[in-house]
């Protein structure tokens, strides 16, 4: 290596203030190579981890929680049962059953959800949702169709949810722990491309815990608290248990013959053509007739030859 000149006359301390200016700029040099490549590592390091967050569900936010995490016992879940029953009754009396009814559902810490009355030419129907602690599920059965007039339907169904339940809690967790891990990401991004995706991330993330946590809020209130489904009616001829006597039999059969008669005029209207046809034939066999009468009584008869 050839120094320049002025090296060679200024002395060798010039000569030292050159060896650490050249020290100084390799020095450099490599610490910006080495901060350059402890970017991408980070960058291909955050991607990499992203992708195993995306594939796994989640499951990999577990790993780096040690052993005490991973060997900590699970929260044991209740059972949970939902429970339906269909009833239907005929009644005698329609009036004093709806407060009977609530009475039985209030003492068993229920209460009505809905309720639909209907009237017809034939009957009186009432339907009514009710929910009902599942502990006092059988017994508020057992009361609401006891002493009825005629009981037409008692259906009971029960599901089990419960490994439902398990599965869809287990999955939100995890996805939860990999929400908290997606945060360190967005922590930790160095440009915008990456905030942009690690928030697309979060958001589907979010939709993923709120649709869960939704179901579980149902399979909740549908477990804690029992559907049954009433119906009772009342037929009209159940009214009055007596026959009716002649008056009322006579009035009735006025009434039916009066509503016949209309019936069989408006059934003759709707058949004008036919009956406007019918008319004009008869006139015209009629008139052919006479016009045949006409003419024999005007032909002479011939005289007898024997007289």
């Amino acid at each position: 290596m050839e120094f320049p000149v002025w090296l060679h006359h200024t002395g060798n301390s010039n000569y030292m203030n050159y060896a650490r200016f050249l020290s100084l700029c390799t020095s450099a040099l490599l610490l910006s190579a080495c901060g350059s490549r402890n970017h991408l590592e980070k960058q291909a390091t955050l991607a990499m981890e992203m992708t195993a967050l995306d594939t796994a569900g989640g499951l990999v936010a577990f790993a780096g929680q040690g052993n005490a995490t991973l060997a900590a016992p699970a929260p044991v879940i209740p059972q949970k049962i939902i429970r339906n029953a269909s009833i239907r009754f005929v009644v005698s009396d329609f009036a004093p059953v709806r407060s009977r009814i609530a009475q039985t559902v209030s003492k068993a810490g229920g209460y009505i959800a809905n309720e639909t009355e209907n009237r017809t030419s034939l009957e009186l129907r009432n339907q009514l949702e009710i929910k009902i602690p599942l502990a006092q599920f059988d017994s508020c059965v057992e009361a609401l169709t006891s002493g009825v007039f005629r009981l037409d339907e008692k259906s009971i169904t029960s599901q089990d949810v419960t490994e439902e339940y398990i599965d869809l809690d287990a999955r939100m967790k995890a996805r939860m722990e990999t929400e908290k891990r997606y945060l360190q990401f967005l922590q930790q991004a160095k440009n915008v491309k990456e905030v942009l995706e690690v928030e697309d991330k979060l958001k589907d993330i979010r939709e993923e815990v709120e649709a869960a946590k939704g179901r579980l809020q149902y399979l909740d209130h549908h477990a804690a608290l029992s559907t049954i489904h009433l119906t009772y009616y009342q037929t009209f001829a159940n009214t009055d248990p007596q026959s009716p006597g002649f008056f009322q039999r006579a009035l009735l059969a006025l009434k039916d013959g009066w509503n016949n008669l209309l019936g069989l005029s408006v059934s003759l209207l709707s058949m004008w053509p036919l009956m406007t046809g019918i008319i004009f034939l008869v006139i015209f066999i009629r008139a052919r007739i006479k016009r045949w009468k006409r003419r024999i009584a005007t032909t002479p008869v011939p005289a007898n030859v024997n007289q």
